[in-house]
């Protein structure tokens, strides 16, 4: 999200056709003798070198010229660009430090330095670098951009857009300032103008593939999957090496139930870029829908393989583990997971699942309150909280959580299941019914509200709409005892002694 300074270097053909003018009716004797080298002649074919994109070629005649002349400035600024360039961060900012010494009102090497510093987790240092550019130009856009880029880097959110705002002001055809604001507003949930930023971005770039990827992202946080997956399309086309929007695309893939394309999608990610643990954890989660455990159990573990400080690998293998009926396991991650990131409003809540299992109310209702403390929209937390108190009898209660998850989330079903339960319980069968409706118009596969609604219908004289409901729970879940039971209890009342023993045993 940076602009570089390259360095300015010779065009290779016109030297070439100069020495093979030089060379033409030279006599034997002058062919046989090569003229000797000095520093700028070695700085001049280094810079050819870094065009055609030989570093190391660059390298090693940079580092001839600076043996023949230590005080040539542009010698260390151009083999700290090929230092940069190959990787080696170190190197290329001891070179711009001499450079600075040097020339201590190179602004270039300024730029490039904080470039470097940035890269190395040295935000202060960057900003540092960037204040004394400016101070020599202060109307660079690219180092207002630069410096912003730190800012976000740093966390100051609004340093950042103001530097990227008075990098527009000075270049507004500058495209990158458009798209790092972007990422900085939608960080700050100003994902609208995010939206408006990358779009520009996008038109001063056609081939801004970044842009695209950001885009796709925003427009996934704001509920539009496919304009995000036709820009994570875009962003691939552009760049089919672009792992991180490959990773994208299989997360928008995996929201829309997807599996197969999503985990096709997390394949390419993964062999460009075998060490992203995230997507390792992603991979598995598809796996973990798909009904496919084991690959799913893998796919953590190489995740934790990679990076064992990924703590939503830990959650992730917990609720497998939970769901396996490893519960020690699974308390084990969670709490690993918690230990890692102690603000995941998911693993508070997915341990507090595993506690209430366990038939620890206490300390489930501190994990589900502690989630929805740390995300107030948390609306499985909520209606988590309410089924506790349904456990507890606390019907009042139970009604006060399961509105909040509903007020959070109007398409949450189980909180109208819940809902349903205590109003069921306080008398209210109107009211429990409308709820289980509304719970299986949401989710035409929840056997509990099928089960619930039928034991409504069985209170109010309606045994052949209980036994509807109790069969289709059955059918959805073969092995619900509860509703086998209660489908028992209908049969017999409604005279069907035998079906009513066949159920029971």
């Amino acid at each position: 999200m940076r602009f570089c300074r390259a360095a300015c270097v010779a065009l290779a053909l016109a030297l070439a056709l100069i020495a093979s003018l030089s060379a033409i009716a030279a006599p034997a004797s002058a062919r046989s003798s090569s003229p000797k080298r000095d520093a700028a002649d070695y700085n001049q074919s280094g810079s050819d070198k870094y065009a055609q994109g030989d570093l190391a070629g660059a390298v090693a005649d940079y580092s001839q010229a600076i043996k023949l002349d230590p005080k040539l400035a542009n010698a260390y600024y151009n083999r700290g660009l090929a230092h940069y360039d190959q990787g080696n961060l170190t190197d290329a900012i001891a070179d711009y430090d001499q450079a600075i010494r040097l020339n201590p009102r190179d602004e270039d090497a300024y730029v490039n330095r904080a470039m470097a510093k940035e890269d190395n987790n040295d935000h202060d240092g960057a900003i540092a670098d960037e204040n004394v550019a400016l101070q020599l130009d202060p109307r660079d856009p690219y180092a207002y951009n630069n410096r912003g880029w730190a800012y976000y880097r740093k966390g100051d959110l609004d340093a950042a857009i103001t530097d990227y705002n008075l990098a527009i002001k000075l270049n507004p055809q500058m495209s990158q300032p458009y798209n790092d604001r972007g990422v900085a507003e939608r960080d700050q949930g100003n994902v609208d103008q995010a939206i408006a930023d990358y779009t520009r971005a996008i038109a001063l770039n056609p081939k801004d593939d970044q842009a695209y990827y950001n885009r796709a992202i925003a427009r996934d946080d704001k509920g539009d999957p496919d304009g995000a997956l036709a820009d994570d399309d875009q962003a691939i086309n552009l760049d089919p090496k672009y792992a991180d929007a490959f990773v994208s695309r299989a997360e928008v893939k995996s929201e829309k139930e997807d599996w197969d394309g999503a985990i096709a999608d997390f394949n390419a990610a993964l062999t460009l870029d075998p060490k992203n643990s995230a997507a390792y954890n992603e991979r598995g989660l598809a796996w973990y829908h798909k009904g496919d455990a084991d690959s799913a159990l893998a796919d953590y573990n190489h995740a934790l393989d990679v990076d064992p400080r990924n703590a939503n690998a830990y959650n992730n293998r917990g609720n497998l583990e939970r769901a396996l009926g490893q519960l020690t396991e699974a308390m084990n991650d969670y709490n690993q997971a918690l230990l890692l990131d102690g603000k995941s409003d998911s693993a508070y809540n997915d341990r507090g699942t595993l506690r209430q299992a366990q038939d620890d109310l206490a300390g489930a209702t501190a994990d589900y309150l502690m989630a929805a403390q740390l995300n107030g929209k948390n609306a499985e937390a909520f209606s988590n909280l309410s089924s506790v108190e349904i456990a507890r009898e606390n019907w009042q209660g139970a009604i006060a959580y399961a509105d909040k998850a509903i007020a959070i989330d109007a398409s949450f079903s189980q909180a109208f299941n819940n809902r349903g339960v205590a109003k069921f319980n306080r008398g209210d069968e109107g009211g429990a019914l409308a709820d289980y409706d509304q719970a299986l118009q949401l989710d035409p596969n929840d056997e509990h509200a099928y089960n619930n609604r039928g034991l409504v219908l069985q209170a109010r004289g309606d045994l052949d709409g209980a036994l509807a409901d109790f069969d289709l729970a059955i059918q959805i879940d073969p092995q619900f005892s509860q509703a086998q039971h209660n489908r028992a209890w209908a049969k017999w009342r409604d005279g069907d002694v035998l079906g009513a023993l066949t159920d029971l045993f």
